[in-house]
């Protein structure tokens, strides 16, 4: 049934109702029952509530429908920000508790992308007092919607859902019941029908999926919404459907008790005393809970403002470079030469940062506020993607470049409560993750190697690469790759009992090296998403047999000339591939993997350079890292002095005793490193690259600039940001609650006479509408005064 269809017999069944409620003398709450309330299960209830046949399996811990927590829960927390997009419109009353907001989502089937913008645009006129129209995320709230609901949705091709909230903005009233058209419900039907007769929108369903309200729905709202959308509320209202039975059924006793008319007019007015004194009291403690929590949520939105504007100036350098107010001003920029103590005191992620502006570098624009980003908004309130963010596992996932700044989107596991406040470890991943970036970019390839061996204490890292977080991180990575293979091989475990049955020889040297595997990216244009960068664990005479070189020959057994390369074979069958996916997901190495796909995007921009101008092109292999210094004590000697520690105390020397006649010692020499220098880039289609674990990447990765937002799957959370200073964000989608859209932002509301978006615009066509209506308005004036000035004569007037 469609939505227009569907409303006109919800009219007349309210009708019908409302009439036959009137026939008898009952006032107050009573004016909202209906004979068959009694038969109703009441959705809005959670103890009273019946769940439809086919009642989704609900995650989460979401109820079928029923009581949520105000503004602690994220579907609830909506109703806040339809108050903060009043305040503008109705200051003195946006945030009063004697008004009631509610919000329905909708289907937006049947419509595009473009038409759910232009509603929240342009919304229709003549709305009422105050509607809000939003554009919300279909993800966010999939666990709200009805069974099926999410799914069609995303088969028609849509990420979003549309929201149509709103509230009257009403006086203080002790009697709350006896105007039930002013309820915030029929508010937003009667927007929804003028929706469903706009022609632009014709064969769009309309229809609502979820309710939301802050207090209960009252007897003739809930016959007035669709029965078969969810509906949640937070605080009690009105009569219970019980109640209602329960009164219903007495006034019909005291009808057939009584025989004259006003001895059961008496009875009647008796029994909706007692129930409105029941609906009444409840309502006053509803009122003083309701605008006490209000209260306490607008605190706690300021709280999370605040934050968000904490980790916005902690991450606003993200993917910029220090010291140049604007990317790509001059090659020759002084700031690109050298770097003073202020901009070391405060490193730059992602971007040249200078005075942060809301577009980094459009002409002429001053600085401002910092532009909220989805890498902020995540770290500011990780509890609002479903089970938190694994902020350890920040790495980054996507990378374009415009010619005038970045735009980059970092991706995350979803966590726990262990993991919601966790955000310092986000800051410091995006940092890290942000300065090895440029660390790849200004370093030769060359250099892109460690190397920890108690014999070569000269030879660790390339002096330049040892001041940056890239070298101690790939030199702690070393020391951590020769822990895990001494681990793995200990005589005392199963897998060290079978290695060590299966040597032999005197003399052995199992030298691994961690190097690139083969990346998997796709390209489209000045954009780069990194589906695969794994990483891969080789022995040294496979390695460096890669290269031209025989390996490493320290270790040749005499006596047994085919006793190494058997050892070497049982260390690769045996040990390898534990270290090798130790490396690629154990926790240890997290800081290894982060900066080599930082490696992988440098990798790409470098590539990128060649066919293309890029913002950051006159870095490469300039060799000067002073704007990434590392900004820990940390110098490599330290690194190097641990490993000669543990290898001289026996972590790294394994000895085993065997009997062949006599015991022999047999030891083992872990040295090897990391060495990233070389790096295949595999491009793969996008036809192929946006499956299974990648699927949604492309529109997850865009709208993530504005907003954390979790994957279709669940794999995990996308954070982003945008730095290039296009002047227009392409991706906005009105989900963002930092822009205004719906959450109080400076022009959310211009009035209380017309319908607002979350915005606050009226659209284009207010902006002209007005004006040329007074203009048109004074000319009459201006033409009637004339023509009546040229028929009064000269010396005529009217009588004293």
């Amino acid at each position: 049934m469609t939505h227009r269809t569907r409303h006109r017999l919800t009219t007349t069944v309210s009708s019908i109702a409302a009439a036959f409620a009137l026939t008898l003398p009952l006032v107050g709450s009573a004016a909202f029952a209906s004979p068959s309330a009694a038969a109703r299960p009441t959705a809005g209830r959670l103890d009273t509530a019946v769940a439809p046949a086919s009642a989704p399996a609900l995650p989460t811990g979401v109820p079928d429908s029923g009581k949520l927590p105000y503004y602690d829960d994220r579907l609830m927390k909506e109703l806040l920000m339809i108050r903060l997009a009043m305040a503008n419109g109705q200051p003195g009353r946006a945030f009063s508790e004697w008004s009631n907001v509610a919000f329905t989502l909708v289907d937006p089937t049947g419509l595009s992308e473009e038409q759910l913008d232009a509603i929240v645009e342009n919304p229709p006129q003549g709305s009422g007092p105050l509607v809000v129209y939003r554009k919300v995320d279909l993800f966010e709230f999939r666990d709200y919607l009805p069974e099926g609901a999410y799914q069609r949705v995303r088969d028609a091709g849509l990420d979003h859902l549309l929201m149509v909230g709103g509230s009257f903005p009403k006086r203080r009233n002790p009697d709350e019941n006896t105007d039930p058209g002013s309820h915030s419900e029929p508010l937003v039907l009667r927007a929804l029908e003028r929706l469903s007769a706009d022609p632009n929108y014709d064969g769009a369903s309309f229809d609502e999926l979820t309710w939301a309200s802050e207090r209960d729905f009252c007897q003739q709202c809930r016959q007035l919404i669709d029965g078969g959308a969810r509906r949640f509320h937070s605080y009690d209202y009105d009569l219970t459907d019980a109640e209602v039975s329960e009164r219903n059924q007495k006034i019909a006793v005291a009808m057939k008790k009584h025989t004259t008319d006003k001895a059961r007019e008496r009875a009647v007015a008796t029994i909706n005393t007692q129930y409105k004194k029941i609906a009444t009291t409840r309502n006053a403690e509803t009122r003083l809970r309701l605008g006490k929590d209000i209260t306490k949520a607008r605190k706690e939105y300021g709280e999370e403002q605040r934050r968000e504007k904490e980790y916005q100036e902690a991450t606003k350098d993200t993917l910029k470079i220090p010291g140049s107010p604007c990317p790509a001003t001059t090659v020759n920029n002084a700031s690109i030469h050298g770097s003073s103590p202020v901009t070391l005191a405060n490193p730059a992620v992602f971007t040249r940062s200078g005075p942060l502006r809301s577009q980094p570098c459009d002409e002429g624009e001053g600085a401002s506020a910092p532009r909220g980003s989805g890498l902020a908004k995540a770290l500011a309130d990780p509890a609002s993607a479903p089970g938190g963010i694994d902020f350890t596992t920040l790495e980054l996932r996507y990378l374009s470049d415009s010619g005038k700044g970045l735009r980059y989107a970092f991706g995350a596991g979803p966590g726990g409560p262990d993991n919601e406040k966790n955000s310092a470890a986000g800051v410091k991943a995006a940092k890290e993750s942000s300065d090895a970036f440029f660390v790849w970019l200004s370093m030769p390839r060359s250099t892109f190697w460690v190397n920890l061996n108690p014999t070569e204490p000269d030879r660790i890292v390339d002096a330049n690469l040892g001041r940056t977080d890239v070298g101690r991180i790939l030199l702690q990575a070393d020391l951590q790759l020769k822990k895990t293979t001494a681990a793995l091989i200990h005589p005392k475990t199963g897998l060290g009992k079978k290695f060590w049955n299966r040597i032999g020889g005197r003399c052995m040297s199992f030298r691994t090296w961690v190097v690139p595997g083969q990346a998997r990216v796709n390209e489209q244009g000045d954009q780069l998403y990194i589906l695969d960068a794994p990483l891969k664990v080789k022995m040294e005479s496979q390695h460096l047999s890669g290269q031209g070189s025989e390996g490493a020959a320290s270790c040749k057994d005499r006596s047994d000339p085919g006793s190494e390369e058997r050892n070497e074979k049982t260390f690769r069958d045996l040990v390898l591939p534990g270290i090798e996916r130790a490396v690629n997901h154990a926790a240890q190495y997290a800081d290894l993997r982060r900066v080599y796909l930082s490696r992988v995007a440098a990798e790409w921009y470098r590539e990128r350079d060649t066919r293309s101008p890029s913002t950051y092109g006159d870095l490469i292999d300039r060799g000067d890292v002073s704007r990434w210094e590392t900004r820990t004590k940390w110098k490599p000697r330290d690194t190097f002095d641990a490993y000669v520690h543990s290898y001289k105390h026996g972590e790294f020397k394994v000895t085993e005793r065997t009997r062949k006649g006599n015991y022999i010692y047999t030891r083992t020499y872990i040295y090897g490193g990391v060495d990233l220098s070389r790096l295949p880039l595999r491009k793969v289609p996008s036809a192929d690259a946006f499956r299974d674990r990648w699927a949604g990447m492309q529109q997850d990765t865009a709208r993530s600039a504005q907003a954390a937002r979790p994957a279709a799957n669940g794999s995990q959370i996308w954070m982003g940001g945008d730095n290039s200073g296009t002047g227009k964000d392409s991706s906005a989608t009105g989900d963002d609650r930092g822009s205004g859209n719906g959450h109080g932002g400076a022009d959310s509301d211009k009035g209380p006479n017309s319908a607002q978006s979350a915005g606050g615009s009226s659209g284009l066509l207010g902006s002209w509408l007005v004006p040329t209506l007074v203009g048109a308005g004074l000319l009459f004036v201006v033409v009637l005064v004339r023509r009546r000035a040229g028929r009064v004569r000269p010396g005529s007037g009217p009588g004293r």
